[in-house]
């Protein structure tokens, strides 16, 4: 798995000539047609490129300093660890794999949603109470499959990711196992060490309570499935018994779901008592969480409701997760599974990969009602509960949690889009274009057909073939995609005029998408030299700073184009073609008229999950109408490519 890290360059750094032609380029739509700001945005940037190559040279100068790259420490701080919102929604993404057709004694709906019902395709969740033997068994499938791959990992037998233009970086998927959040006031922390990687216990959470299982005996040999489901059904058991006494201890789950101030200030508290310093601990050396809910989709099957539910639990909001950890299973009550990722120690792509093979390895196990498991002779459970010990004034934190995320919650609306029309084999062999990039046109078309304006766009691009390479921003709001929209939009432009300014958007967008994960970005190397004049020392070679040179310097950075430009209204990003993955998620990153879009072309359809905030807090994000406008403008593309004759002129149109 790591045969070819030793192969891998180091993250470039962009001359600082090309990241400012670059990024006056990408804000030409935004400023449109006001001539002065484009004027006085485009000075502030040329007097930056006279005073900012001392930046320049104290950037390389540190680049030589670091072990991996100058953007890995800076970036793990500032783009997460020092993020102080709560992980629910705000932060941390959500998966929903496919149900099992074989899923038997299923709990419904006392009374079920119809197709004819107002609500049916955003569906509800339901919480039944009570937890069922296909949940538990499934569970223990994912768990299995998932030790499976941990194996994979730390025995190096990953094959290694590869593109046409070779070897990917592969210690992210290092950071998946026995890695945990630690909140820490005004920045977090991340732990992952020997004691942690190597741990023989996952963490079960039922209603908030939280348990270590053993998944490895001490031989440090796998559990057969029997023992493990043993231990699941174990504490479930000693949950509801717990419950009908009143002895369930405080949700502090929840905390790990709101605001990381109040989080590091009831963490301190509690480390203070030996038990609770003890729980967090095990906490912290279990391999990965599994939730397990009582809570259900309605109607069955309902991926809107499944991924509301995975997101943040459909009826007890911010409840029974762990979300400082990397890796945390959802099961619900009839078996559904979802996932929750910490952000901050590797990027979505990797733990999708992994749940990808986990889904497709489980899918090959029937799970039969009736049929014996194998299990351990006179198996004894090994099960133990973690207890905390809280005062008053934790339980006020828990309670002031509580309400934030139901506000979080209440303010955040998802769901998922299935265009089921068309997908990447139409799109190439037809419209005789990059897939990605239609499906950037059709977001920023639809945007402008809902808001009646462009959109600053954050898309993800892999920059992997570096060592220790994680992601750079494609601002796929080119000139040519602004002018692709004004096209669509004019009445009186011709299928032909549409379709030209379509593919000479894609070709740009394939430019741009190229360029970004080449590490020859703008965003990252601004990022860089912001921090070489905020934090880095000037350099012994360096003259002094003049105050036209700080000044000049300070404009640049403090430009409000520059910041209109990274207010991403669409925060976009792809995934591989998936069978398994019903739903993708992510919170949208700006606070007006914003969307978090995670999509996945596959041959034949297109996925799209979308986050946005409710009208109210949102001033003006309208989900509903998003959905349906993408709808329409997916057929319209479709219609013009037809109409134009697509791959006939597409070689003439790129001209």
């Amino acid at each position: 798995m790591l045969s070819e890290q030793g192969k891998l360059p180091r993250l470039p750094i962009p001359t600082l000539s090309q990241t400012i032609e670059r990024y006056l380029e990408s804000i030409s739509p935004l400023v449109g047609n006001d001539k002065d700001a484009l004027t006085t945005t485009t000075r502030k940037a040329q007097e930056f490129l006279k005073v900012g190559e001392r930046l320049q040279q104290r950037l390389k100068s540190y680049d030589a300093t670091q072990e991996n790259s100058w953007l890995e420490k800076w970036w793990l701080e500032l783009a997460y660890l020092s993020w102080r919102e709560g992980l629910c929604i705000n932060s941390n993404y959500w998966l929903a794999v496919a149900d099992d057709p074989r899923a038997y004694e299923l709990a419904a709906a006392s009374i079920q949603l119809l197709p004819s019902d107002e609500g049916f395709n955003m569906g509800r969740v339901w919480d039944s109470g009570e937890y069922g033997e296909f949940q538990v068994r499934r569970a223990v499938r994912f768990i299995q499959r998932t030790l499976d791959f941990k194996e994979l990992v730390d025995t190096d037998r990953l094959p290694v990711d590869r593109t046409r233009a070779g070897p990917l970086c592969m210690s992210q998927y290092k950071c998946i196992f026995g890695m945990t959040r630690i909140p820490r006031m005004g920045c977090d922390e991340l732990r992952q060490d020997e004691a942690t990687t190597q741990s023989h216990t996952i963490l079960v959470i039922v209603q908030d309570q939280i348990y270590a299982v053993e998944v490895y005996d001490s031989a440090g040999r796998r559990k057969p499935n029997g023992d493990l489901e043993t231990e699941l059904h174990a504490v479930i058991a000693d949950v509801v018994m717990r419950a009908g006494q009143s002895e369930l201890d405080a949700p502090v789950t929840v905390l790990t779901a709101g605001h990381r101030d109040r989080w590091a200030a009831a963490y301190a508290k509690l480390e203070q008592q030996p038990r609770n310093r003890t729980t967090l601990n095990k906490i912290q050396e279990s391999l990965f969480a599994v939730s397990l809910d009582t809570t259900f989709s309605d109607p069955l099957g309902s991926i809107n409701a499944h991924q509301e539910n995975t997101k943040s639990h459909g009826t007890q909001i911010g409840h029974n997760r762990w979300y400082d950890k990397c890796a945390n299973y959802v099961v619900d009550r009839n078996g559904a599974v979802g996932y929750i990722g910490e952000h901050s120690p590797c990027d979505a792509l990797i733990p999708a990969i992994m749940i990808e093979y986990v889904s497709k390895a489980v899918a090959q196990e029937p799970i039969e009602r009736g049929v014996l498991i194998p299990q351990t002779p006179d198996y004894k459970t090994r099960v133990r509960r973690l207890r905390f010990t809280v005062d008053d004034e934790v339980q006020g934190m828990i309670r002031e949690a509580k309400a934030e995320v139901e506000r979080t919650s209440r303010a955040s609306c998802s769901r998922q889009i299935r265009f089921e029309t068309y997908g990447s084999d139409w799109i190439k062999k037809t419209a005789g274009i990059g897939p990605d990039a239609l499906a950037q046109v059709a977001l920023q078309l639809t945007y402008y057909r809902v808001h009646g304006a462009l959109a600053p766009v954050y898309e993800t691009a892999s920059t992997r073939q570096f060592l220790h390479g994680r992601t750079e921003t494609v601002r796929s709001l080119t000139p040519q995609v602004a002018q692709c929209v004004y096209t669509m939009c004019d009445a009186t432009t011709t299928p032909r005029d549409r379709y030209t300014a379509l593919v000479r958007a894609a070709t740009k967008h394939q430019e741009m998408l190229r360029t970004a994960s080449a590490g020859q970005g703008v965003d990252r190397h601004i990022f860089g030299l912001r921090m070489a004049y905020n934090r880095l020392d000037p350099l012994p070679s360096e003259s002094a700073m003049t105050d036209h040179e700080k000044r000049a310097i300070e404009e640049f950075f403090e430009d409000p184009i520059l910041a209109r430009s990274t207010t991403f209204q669409l925060s976009t990003s792809g995934l591989f073609p998936s069978r398994y993955l019903t739903h993708t998620g992510f919170g949208c990153v700006a606070p007006e008229r914003a969307y978090g879009i995670n999509y996945i072309i596959e041959s034949n359809r297109i996925k799209f999950g979308v986050e946005g905030k409710t009208a109210d807090v949102g001033n003006g994000t309208d989900v509903e109408l998003f959905e349906t406008t993408l709808r329409q403008t997916l057929i319209e593309l479709k219609l013009v490519c037809e109409q134009a004759g697509t791959r006939s002129t597409a070689k003439q149109s790129r001209l």
